[in-house]
């Protein structure tokens, strides 16, 4: 099936993004192309081809790199930034639940969140 002129638009617009997360988070720890390419285990030029988004990497380069960055997978390919704090420990409690626990505490939660709402409906 052949692809919409939109979608590869959007992918294309995607691997910028992820170009510019990997270049951001490789600047923000003060590491060379080298560096960062030595520690996960790809050439430097691949690693320069994906920072300038002329290159897109499969599931096991982004691996690497995003240990070699010492950032999340999620943040390189959708800028969620890992959670901190609170939030941290809620996520570590989160997957260490079953399933139907998980269920219950979620269901939890968007209650609570309905009941705040009504109590402060400017929030």
């Amino acid at each position: 099936m052949p692809r919409h002129k939109e979608d590869r638009t959007r992918d294309l617009e995607e691997q910028r993004k992820i170009a510019q997360r990997i270049r951001l988070a490789r600047t923000a720890k003060h590491m060379t192309l080298e560096q960062v390419a030595e520690k996960a285990d790809i050439s430097t030029q691949f690693l320069s081809q994906l920072e300038r988004g002329e290159q897109s990497a499969t599931m096991l380069p982004l691996a690497h790199l995003s240990t070699a960055l010492g950032v999340s997978a999620d943040y390189l390919l959708k800028g969620h930034e890992p959670a901190q704090g609170l939030a941290a420990l809620a996520a570590d409690y989160l997957a260490t639940m079953n399933p139907i626990e998980r269920d219950i505490l979620s269901r939890t939660v968007v209650s609570l969140r309905e009941l705040l709402d009504t109590l402060s409906p400017e929030s």
